[in-house]
């Protein structure tokens, strides 16, 4: 077959790793896409395709139903004895049944009731013509039956013939205009699907007809299917001459998942964006997704109509694309994704500081975010990161719920906050955080401590609590070498959990633990002249055990178990 591999036609279920779900497609079991829930990929394409009638003398292997035959392996497998030797004889000559039983031949005709069934003759086959996706590949199959001579020119003869691109080697499912009778006396032309198993070319005569049919392809993650239609002229053998006759066509061809990649990468195009093939997303910038309706909520674009897409497969007339999945192109993007969001999310309405970082922290651990390190926004930061003058109801909404925050009326101790580009003294700041306690271990929960300016800054931390034992947790950096860390600290890696978006302080004094939330990482920390200054508004938020995430208490167990 033209453009087909050895694979090519055979049954999507009978065929590995070229089929839309295979593991290489799929890396991971945990992606929940299937064709016909809600949200996964769908993709239909339309386009036409050109066929040619083709007179082929060829030898032709069909599966046809063979009930006959199943009914007499079946009577093997029970009374063996009982059967004449003649059909015994007949069962071997057909590989079917041998001495020991029934053999994995014969069990398949009875499992799925259908046989080989041999035959030699002149066919006239419509074939696709040399389609970018199909190649040359039959589609409708009529054997001639009429009783004079044809009047026909050969085109491929012999090894010609034989090796051509319209030969068969593996099943494909085909329609097939073929006689049967309808009594003693009459026949009549009946349209079916049959497979087909080989098709061996003797001589092959130059194209009688040409048309145009309609090409649909339905294709997802797990599943694809191409439906071509249309009407295709089909013959009539009388005594002394041939007439044609107008036939419905239609062919189902479960196939070709595994171009699925091909396509989307020509979608792909259309945003400026890249298909990753491993994680099944588009990587694209926000300007070309944000105009379609909760693209960047919901990491997909839920509806796409394009004319006119071209492909390595040829050129589509339209596309339809429903939950195309997407991400951030790069760091960068993911940043301005985020600000996106938080700009959506705080302009609708209201939000208590509970919910808001329930929605925020669920929104960053989704899956295409995982290659990007986003820290949770909250009170001061977000304030700094949603433009008062462009966003202006989601500012106020933001400021509101900073006002509203139990933490600023209800402890004892108050938030801190510092101010931008006033002179930063860690000494006094750690003081005030422990209450001027002598502090004997130190906790800091970052996911995203991985810069040489955050292991500096976690050192000049450090460095103001000496005698301190130190642990950071953070997560596995993705590239490069891991942020070096102070002498006396050791790291453990987080993975990414919705409890840990925050940032953590927790200093363990002889009599008291004391808890903080900060709004910002470690880079409010500057060094400029030899001292160090506020970067940015950072928020220290007072916080009892009991409030912290259940990995952080656990910790504190820990630590004040292993002091013990």
């Amino acid at each position: 077959m033209s453009g087909n591999k050895n694979n090519r036609m055979k049954p999507l279920a009978e065929r590995k790793g070229n089929g839309p779900a295979d593991a290489e497609n799929n890396p991971s079991g945990d992606k929940k896409q299937a064709d016909g829930k809600a949200g996964s990929l769908a993709l239909t394409l339309i386009r036409t395709v050109q066929l040619k009638r083709y007179p082929i003398i060829a030898r032709v292997t069909f599966l046809r139903e063979r009930p006959d035959l199943v009914s007499l392996l079946k009577s093997m497998q029970n009374n063996p004895a009982d059967m004449p030797p003649r059909l015994k004889q007949y069962l071997k000559q057909e590989t079917l049944w041998n001495e020991s039983g029934i053999t994995d031949k014969g069990q398949q005709v009875i499992d799925s009731g259908l046989f080989e069934a041999k035959e030699r003759g002149l066919y006239h086959i419509w074939y696709t013509e040399n389609d970018p996706l199909l190649g040359i590949h039959p589609t409708f199959i009529q054997r001639d039956t009429a009783f004079f001579e044809p009047n026909m020119q050969g085109w491929k003869k012999g090894s010609d013939a034989a090796r051509s691109k319209f030969r068969v080697d593996d099943s494909l499912q085909l329609r097939v205009l073929e006689e049967s009778f309808a009594d003693r006396n009459k026949t009549e032309l009946k349209n079916i699907s049959l497979q087909i198993v080989s098709l061996e070319p003797e001589v092959i005569c130059s194209p009688e007809k040409s048309a145009e049919i309609h090409l649909e392809w339905r294709l997802g993650f797990s599943a694809s299917q191409l439906s071509l239609k249309g009407q295709l002229d089909m013959l009539q053998f009388n005594q002394n001459k041939t007439s044609s006759r107008p036939e419905t066509f239609e062919l189902s061809i479960d196939d070709f998942g595994d171009r699925l990649n091909d396509v989307m990468t020509a979608i792909a195009g259309e945003f400026d964006g890249n298909w990753l093939p491993k994680e099944r997303r588009m990587a694209t910038q926000l300007e070309h997704i944000q105009r379609y309706p909760s693209a960047v909520q919901k990491f997909q674009i839920g509806s796409l109509n394009r004319t006119g897409l071209k492909t390595n497969m040829g050129e589509f007339q339209s596309v339809q694309a429903k939950y195309i999945p997407i991400q951030p192109a790069d760091q960068s993007d993911a940043e301005d994704w985020h600000r996106f969001w938080l700009e959506d999310f705080y302009r609708r309405k209201y939000h208590s500081s509970v919910e808001a970082r329930k929605q925020q922290s669920e929104w960053l651990d989704h899956i295409a975010l995982h290659d990007f390190e986003l820290p949770l926004r909250e009170q001061q930061s977000l304030l700094l990161e949603v433009s008062r003058e462009r966003q202006p109801q989601a500012y106020w909404h933001i400021a509101a719920m900073t006002d509203l925050t139990p933490s600023r009326s209800r402890k004892l101790r108050m938030p801190i906050s510092l101010v931008n580009g006033e002179p930063l003294a860690l000494d006094d700041l750690l003081k005030q955080l422990s209450g001027g306690e002598y502090i004997e271990h130190i906790i800091y929960s970052d996911r995203y401590v991985h810069t040489s300016r955050q292991s500096r800054n976690l050192n000049h931390v450090a460095a103001c609590l000496a005698d301190a034992e130190g642990l950071l947790l953070t997560l596995d950096k993705q590239h490069g070498k891991e942020a070096e860390l102070p002498a006396n600290w050791s790291r453990d890696i987080l993975h990414k959990q919705s409890e840990n978006h925050g940032r953590y302080w927790i200093l363990v004094g002889k009599e008291h633990t004391w808890c903080w939330e900060c709004s910002s990482g470690l880079d409010f920390i500057r060094e400029s002249g030899g001292r160090c200054i506020v970067d940015g508004s950072p928020t220290f938020t007072p916080k009892e055990e009991a409030e912290l995430p259940r990995y952080l208490q656990d910790q504190i167990n820990n630590t004040v178990v292993e002091a013990l």
